[in-house]
């Protein structure tokens, strides 16, 4: 019998997208707001670490 939890993956964090965020997070830091959802949904809704993490892809672009 296969279980449940080995089909469930790990490696991202399971975050609830607030549009309002990703909108927020696109404006402050000039991301394209499919980039800024992408960050949320990869790195969770801390926004001081969204931030940092906006301004280093800004910064290497």
């Amino acid at each position: 019998m296969k279980d449940k939890a080995a089909d469930i993956d790990h490696t991202l964090p399971q975050v609830a997208i607030d549009d309002r965020q990703v909108r927020q997070l696109a404006a402050t830091t000039d991301l394209p707001s499919r980039q800024a959802r992408e960050l949320v949904r990869r790195h969770g809704n801390d926004p001081r670490k969204l931030e940092e993490l906006a301004k280093s892809i800004n910064a290497t672009d």
